[in-house]
C-alpha cells in the first residue's frame, strides 16, 4: 500500500512537471505591418476601432524652402514601415487621419481612410497606406510577395514595433 501511494504521488509531480515544461498559450494574437510611401508636410495618425495607437510617419529627409513661394519648407518624409502585434481577434477597423499642411499658403488639409481586417490567431497582414487620386488617401491590403519586396527594400524606415500583446 505504501509503494502505490509514492507511485501516484510521482505520478502527480511528474505530470504538473510536464504542464510546466509545455508552451502555454497566453493569448490570441495577428500582425500587421504598415507600409507608407514618402510624404510631404503630413501628420497621420493609425487608429484601431477608433482608439489612437500610433503615429505613421517616417523622418523628415529633406526640407526645402522656396523663396519667393512658400509660406512654409517643403519637408520630404521618409518611406516607413511598421510591425505592429494585436491581441484582437475577429472583426477589426484600421483607420488614419492625416493632416496635410500646403507649404505655398500654410492652408491646413484633413484625409481619413479605413480598412476592416477580420484578425485570425497567428495571421500577418500587410497594410499599404496610399494616395488615392491627387487629394485623398486609401489603405489596402498588399498580397505577400508585394509586402515582402517592401519589406526589404532599404528606402523604407523600419519604425519602432508597436505590440499591444506584451
Amino acid at each position: 500500500m505504501k509503494h502505490s501511494s509514492f507511485f501516484k504521488a510521482s505520478l502527480v509531480v511528474l505530470v504538473s512537471v510536464i504542464n510546466l515544461l509545455m508552451p502555454q498559450k497566453v493569448s490570441a494574437q495577428s500582425t500587421v505591418y504598415f507600409f507608407m510611401r514618402k510624404i510631404y508636410n503630413t501628420e497621420l495618425d493609425v487608429y484601431q476601432n477608433s482608439k489612437p495607437i500610433f503615429n505613421m510617419v517616417g523622418p523628415v529627409t529633406k526640407s526645402q524652402q522656396v523663396k519667393s513661394a512658400m509660406v512654409l519648407p517643403l519637408e520630404t518624409q521618409a518611406p516607413c514601415k511598421r510591425k505592429a502585434v494585436f491581441a484582437a481577434t475577429g472583426k477589426t477597423i484600421f483607420s488614419i487621419d492625416a493632416t496635410y499642411t500646403n507649404p505655398v499658403n500654410a492652408k491646413i488639409a484633413k484625409y481619413a481612410a479605413e480598412i476592416q481586417l477580420n484578425l485570425t490567431d497567428g495571421a500577418t497582414y500587410y497594410v499599404f497606406i496610399t494616395r488615392k487620386g491627387f487629394n485623398d488617401l486609401k489603405m489596402e491590403l498588399l498580397s505577400d510577395k508585394e509586402a515582402e519586396k517592401m519589406l526589404k527594400d532599404k528606402k523604407f524606415v523600419a519604425l519602432d514595433d508597436y505590440d499591444e500583446v506584451n
